[in-house]
Protein backbone atom coordinates (compact mmCIF):
# COMPACT_ATOMS: atom_id res chain seq x y z
CA UNK A 1 0.00 0.00 0.00
CA UNK A 2 2.91 2.37 0.81
CA UNK A 3 3.82 1.95 -2.93
CA UNK A 4 1.43 3.87 -4.00
CA UNK A 5 1.55 6.85 -2.32
CA UNK A 6 3.66 9.86 -2.70
CA UNK A 7 6.70 10.32 -0.76
CA UNK A 8 4.64 12.73 1.41
CA UNK A 9 1.85 10.45 2.43
CA UNK A 10 4.47 7.79 3.28
CA UNK A 11 6.32 10.22 5.38
CA UNK A 12 3.48 11.07 7.05
CA UNK A 13 2.02 7.81 7.55
CA UNK A 14 4.79 6.35 9.29
CA UNK A 15 5.15 9.03 11.90
CA UNK A 16 1.40 8.56 12.51
CA UNK A 17 2.50 4.81 13.27
CA UNK A 18 5.82 6.13 15.32
CA UNK A 19 3.18 8.24 17.33
CA UNK A 20 0.74 5.87 17.94
CA UNK A 21 3.17 3.38 19.28
CA UNK A 22 5.43 5.99 21.50
CA UNK A 23 2.07 7.10 22.62
CA UNK A 24 0.73 3.88 23.91
CA UNK A 25 4.56 3.28 25.73
CA UNK A 26 4.02 6.54 27.10
CA UNK A 27 0.95 5.82 28.61
CA UNK A 28 1.30 2.64 29.90
CA UNK A 29 4.69 3.03 31.01
CA UNK A 30 4.08 6.63 32.38
CA UNK A 31 0.76 5.16 34.09
CA UNK A 32 2.89 2.63 35.97
CA UNK A 33 5.15 5.29 36.94
CA UNK A 34 2.47 7.98 37.93
CA UNK A 35 0.71 5.68 39.71
CA UNK A 36 3.62 4.67 41.96
CA UNK A 37 3.93 8.31 42.13
CA UNK A 38 0.57 9.27 43.22
CA UNK A 39 0.35 6.21 45.63
CA UNK A 40 3.96 7.93 47.00
CA UNK A 41 2.38 10.92 47.69
CA UNK A 42 -0.72 8.94 49.44
CA UNK A 43 1.18 7.40 51.64
CA UNK A 44 3.45 10.73 52.08
CA UNK A 45 0.41 12.16 53.16
CA UNK A 46 -0.47 10.08 55.36
CA UNK A 47 2.69 10.14 57.06
CA UNK A 48 1.90 13.68 56.95
CA UNK A 49 -1.54 12.79 58.93
CA UNK A 50 -0.10 10.78 61.27
CA UNK A 51 2.40 13.03 62.35
CA UNK A 52 0.19 15.39 63.39
CA UNK A 53 -2.26 12.62 65.45
CA UNK A 54 1.45 11.76 67.36
CA UNK A 55 2.31 15.25 67.77
CA UNK A 56 -1.29 16.12 69.51
CA UNK A 57 -1.36 13.21 71.35
CA UNK A 58 2.57 14.23 72.37
CA UNK A 59 1.00 17.87 73.28
CA UNK A 60 -1.66 16.29 75.43
CA UNK A 61 0.11 13.88 77.41
CA UNK A 62 2.97 16.53 78.03
CA UNK A 63 1.08 20.09 78.46
CA UNK A 64 -2.43 19.45 78.49
CA UNK A 65 -3.27 16.24 80.88
CA UNK A 66 -0.75 17.73 83.82
CA UNK A 67 -2.59 21.34 83.80
CA UNK A 68 -5.54 19.60 83.87
CA UNK A 69 -5.15 16.84 86.28
CA UNK A 70 -4.28 20.18 88.50
CA UNK A 71 -7.69 21.94 87.64
CA UNK A 72 -10.29 19.16 87.24
CA UNK A 73 -11.65 17.58 90.16
CA UNK A 74 -10.98 14.31 90.71
CA UNK A 75 -13.98 12.76 91.10
CA UNK A 76 -15.19 15.05 88.01
CA UNK A 77 -15.44 12.70 84.40
CA UNK A 78 -13.88 15.14 81.67
CA UNK A 79 -12.20 12.64 79.73
CA UNK A 80 -10.98 15.17 77.03
CA UNK A 81 -8.82 16.88 79.42
CA UNK A 82 -6.52 13.34 79.29
CA UNK A 83 -8.09 10.69 76.81
CA UNK A 84 -5.56 10.49 74.09
CA UNK A 85 -8.03 8.29 71.98
CA UNK A 86 -10.79 10.29 72.47
CA UNK A 87 -9.01 13.78 71.69
CA UNK A 88 -7.20 12.45 68.65
CA UNK A 89 -10.50 11.10 67.37
CA UNK A 90 -12.02 14.22 67.75
CA UNK A 91 -9.31 16.20 65.97
CA UNK A 92 -9.41 14.20 62.96
CA UNK A 93 -13.42 14.67 62.77
CA UNK A 94 -11.95 18.06 62.18
CA UNK A 95 -9.32 17.81 59.76
CA UNK A 96 -11.57 15.54 57.93
CA UNK A 97 -14.20 18.25 57.48
CA UNK A 98 -11.17 19.76 55.33
CA UNK A 99 -10.13 16.21 53.80
CA UNK A 100 -12.95 14.09 53.74
CA UNK A 101 -11.10 11.56 51.77
CA UNK A 102 -9.27 10.82 54.78
CA UNK A 103 -10.36 8.06 57.30
CA UNK A 104 -8.87 8.46 60.72
CA UNK A 105 -9.57 5.82 63.23
CA UNK A 106 -8.38 3.61 66.62
CA UNK A 107 -9.56 0.24 66.00
CA UNK A 108 -9.39 -2.74 69.04
CA UNK A 109 -10.69 -5.99 69.13
CA UNK A 110 -12.17 -5.11 72.53
CA UNK A 111 -12.54 -1.44 72.70
CA UNK A 112 -14.26 0.74 74.91
CA UNK A 113 -16.50 2.53 71.84
CA UNK A 114 -18.67 0.25 70.19
CA UNK A 115 -17.52 2.49 66.97
CA UNK A 116 -13.67 1.57 67.28
CA UNK A 117 -14.52 -2.36 67.12
CA UNK A 118 -11.86 -3.94 64.86
CA UNK A 119 -12.67 -5.44 61.52
CA UNK A 120 -11.44 -8.85 60.29
CA UNK A 121 -8.67 -6.84 58.46
CA UNK A 122 -7.79 -4.68 61.56
CA UNK A 123 -7.94 -7.74 63.61
CA UNK A 124 -5.52 -9.57 61.56
CA UNK A 125 -3.14 -6.50 61.74
CA UNK A 126 -3.43 -5.77 65.53
CA UNK A 127 -2.29 -9.66 65.80
CA UNK A 128 0.73 -9.01 63.49
CA UNK A 129 1.52 -6.07 66.07
CA UNK A 130 1.45 -8.68 68.94
CA UNK A 131 2.83 -11.41 67.35
CA UNK A 132 5.97 -8.96 66.76
CA UNK A 133 6.03 -9.36 62.77
CA UNK A 134 6.01 -5.55 62.28
CA UNK A 135 6.10 -2.33 63.67
CA UNK A 136 4.48 -0.69 61.09
CA UNK A 137 1.53 -1.67 58.33
CA UNK A 138 0.78 -0.61 55.26
CA UNK A 139 -1.28 -1.96 52.22
CA UNK A 140 -4.42 -2.19 50.50
CA UNK A 141 -7.84 -2.44 52.58
CA UNK A 142 -11.50 -2.79 51.80
CA UNK A 143 -14.13 -0.95 53.41
CA UNK A 144 -17.73 -0.86 51.90
CA UNK A 145 -16.81 -1.69 48.84
CA UNK A 146 -14.21 0.76 48.65
CA UNK A 147 -10.68 0.11 48.29
CA UNK A 148 -8.45 2.04 50.19
CA UNK A 149 -4.63 2.61 50.74
CA UNK A 150 -3.88 2.49 54.46
CA UNK A 151 -1.51 3.02 57.27
CA UNK A 152 -1.49 1.52 60.59
CA UNK A 153 0.84 1.91 63.94
CA UNK A 154 0.07 0.03 66.99
CA UNK A 155 -1.58 1.24 70.03
CA UNK A 156 -0.39 0.61 73.31
CA UNK A 157 -1.57 0.11 76.81
CA UNK A 158 0.11 2.29 78.95
CA UNK A 159 0.00 2.87 82.93
CA UNK A 160 -2.25 6.12 82.18
CA UNK A 161 -4.77 3.76 80.67
CA UNK A 162 -4.91 1.37 83.39
CA UNK A 163 -7.54 2.95 85.45
CA UNK A 164 -9.82 3.70 82.58
CA UNK A 165 -9.62 -0.06 81.23
CA UNK A 166 -8.77 -2.01 84.35
CA UNK A 167 -11.95 -3.32 85.53
CA UNK A 168 -15.55 -1.89 85.49
CA UNK A 169 -15.10 -1.42 89.35
CA UNK A 170 -12.41 0.89 88.93
CA UNK A 171 -13.63 2.53 86.05
CA UNK A 172 -15.56 6.55 86.87
CA UNK A 173 -18.84 5.65 86.68
CA UNK A 174 -20.17 7.99 84.34
CA UNK A 175 -17.86 6.18 82.07
CA UNK A 176 -19.20 3.04 82.78
CA UNK A 177 -22.89 4.27 82.42
CA UNK A 178 -21.52 5.77 78.77
CA UNK A 179 -20.00 2.58 77.60
CA UNK A 180 -21.16 -0.16 79.64
CA UNK A 181 -19.41 -2.90 81.09
CA UNK A 182 -18.92 -5.72 77.97
CA UNK A 183 -15.96 -4.19 76.25
CA UNK A 184 -13.19 -2.30 77.02
CA UNK A 185 -11.48 -3.66 80.17
CA UNK A 186 -8.94 -6.29 81.12
CA UNK A 187 -6.17 -4.24 79.68
CA UNK A 188 -2.43 -4.73 80.72
CA UNK A 189 0.22 -2.55 80.49
CA UNK A 190 2.74 -3.09 77.87
CA UNK A 191 0.45 -4.58 75.80
CA UNK A 192 -0.80 -4.21 72.11
CA UNK A 193 -4.45 -3.21 72.44
CA UNK A 194 -5.40 -1.63 68.92
CA UNK A 195 -3.67 0.28 66.52
CA UNK A 196 -4.37 3.57 64.86
CA UNK A 197 -5.33 3.42 60.85
CA UNK A 198 -5.27 5.89 58.47
CA UNK A 199 -7.31 5.12 55.18
CA UNK A 200 -6.97 7.22 51.36
CA UNK A 201 -9.29 6.08 48.73
CA UNK A 202 -7.38 4.39 45.67
CA UNK A 203 -9.97 5.51 44.25
CA UNK A 204 -8.32 9.42 44.56
CA UNK A 205 -5.12 8.23 43.73
CA UNK A 206 -6.15 7.08 40.49
CA UNK A 207 -8.37 9.65 39.32
CA UNK A 208 -4.99 11.94 40.15
CA UNK A 209 -2.93 8.99 38.28
CA UNK A 210 -5.86 9.94 35.52
CA UNK A 211 -5.09 13.13 35.22
CA UNK A 212 -1.77 13.63 35.24
CA UNK A 213 -1.71 10.80 32.53
CA UNK A 214 -4.52 12.64 30.56
CA UNK A 215 -2.08 16.05 30.75
CA UNK A 216 0.76 14.25 29.63
CA UNK A 217 -1.41 12.73 26.75
CA UNK A 218 -2.27 16.02 25.45
CA UNK A 219 0.88 17.96 25.57
CA UNK A 220 2.39 14.77 24.10
CA UNK A 221 0.02 14.83 20.87
CA UNK A 222 0.20 18.85 20.47
CA UNK A 223 3.72 18.19 20.36
CA UNK A 224 4.01 15.29 18.19
CA UNK A 225 1.12 17.60 15.75
CA UNK A 226 3.75 20.47 15.66
CA UNK A 227 6.50 18.10 15.07
CA UNK A 228 3.92 16.22 12.11
CA UNK A 229 3.71 19.76 10.56
CA UNK A 230 7.01 21.07 10.74
CA UNK A 231 8.17 18.17 9.32
CA UNK A 232 5.77 18.08 6.71
CA UNK A 233 6.87 21.63 5.72
CA UNK A 234 10.29 20.57 5.77
CA UNK A 235 9.43 17.79 3.50
CA UNK A 236 7.31 20.03 1.10
CA UNK A 237 9.96 22.34 0.72
CA UNK A 238 13.04 20.02 0.71
CA UNK A 239 11.82 17.13 -1.45
CA UNK A 240 8.21 17.33 -2.77
CA UNK A 241 8.24 20.60 -4.72
CA UNK A 242 11.99 20.41 -6.14
CA UNK A 243 11.34 17.16 -7.21
CA UNK A 244 8.09 18.50 -8.70
CA UNK A 245 10.61 20.97 -10.30
CA UNK A 246 12.42 18.21 -11.57
CA UNK A 247 9.42 16.23 -12.83
CA UNK A 248 8.05 19.18 -14.33
CA UNK A 249 11.35 20.67 -16.76
CA UNK A 250 11.95 16.75 -17.26
CA UNK A 251 8.27 16.99 -19.10
CA UNK A 252 9.02 19.96 -20.74
CA UNK A 253 12.38 18.57 -22.21
CA UNK A 254 10.36 15.70 -23.83
CA UNK A 255 8.24 17.54 -25.58
CA UNK A 256 11.50 19.20 -27.08
CA UNK A 257 11.43 22.47 -24.94
CA UNK A 258 15.18 22.38 -24.12
CA UNK A 259 15.44 25.92 -22.99
CA UNK A 260 14.01 25.24 -19.51
CA UNK A 261 16.54 25.05 -16.29
CA UNK A 262 16.48 22.54 -13.28
CA UNK A 263 16.38 25.50 -10.62
CA UNK A 264 17.38 23.34 -7.49
CA UNK A 265 19.33 25.72 -4.69
CA UNK A 266 19.49 22.95 -2.24
CA UNK A 267 22.74 21.62 -2.31
CA UNK A 268 22.12 17.61 -1.24
CA UNK A 269 20.80 14.86 -3.30
CA UNK A 270 18.17 16.05 -5.31
CA UNK A 271 21.14 18.68 -6.10
CA UNK A 272 22.83 15.91 -7.69
CA UNK A 273 20.19 14.79 -9.49
CA UNK A 274 19.01 17.81 -11.21
CA UNK A 275 23.02 18.51 -12.26
CA UNK A 276 22.69 14.82 -13.56
CA UNK A 277 19.46 15.92 -15.50
CA UNK A 278 21.05 18.70 -16.67
CA UNK A 279 24.06 17.50 -18.31
CA UNK A 280 21.58 14.93 -20.06
CA UNK A 281 19.68 17.83 -21.29
CA UNK A 282 22.88 19.53 -22.88
CA UNK A 283 23.80 15.88 -24.44
CA UNK A 284 20.09 15.81 -25.78
CA UNK A 285 20.55 19.06 -27.15
CA UNK A 286 24.05 18.36 -29.00
CA UNK A 287 22.86 15.50 -30.23
CA UNK A 288 19.35 17.20 -31.48
CA UNK A 289 22.25 19.47 -33.15
CA UNK A 290 23.84 16.65 -35.01
CA UNK A 291 20.96 15.22 -36.31
CA UNK A 292 20.24 18.20 -37.54
CA UNK A 293 22.96 19.01 -38.88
Amino acid sequence: MLKNMSIRKRIVVMLAVVYIVSLVIAVVGGGYVLRRDAIREAQEKTDLFATVMSSSARYLHNEIRPKAEELVPEDAYFPESGVGVLMLTEVARYIQKEYPEYIFRFASPNPLNPDSLADELEEQVIAGFENGDFEEWKGVAERDGISFYAVAKPLTAGSDCIHCHDTPDVAHPSQVEAYGTRSGYGYLEGDVVGARFIYVPLEAVRAQAISRISYFTVAFSIFFLLVLFAVDRFIVGSVVKPIEHIVEVSENISRGKLDCEFDVKTNDEIKLLADAFERMKVSLAKAMDILRQ
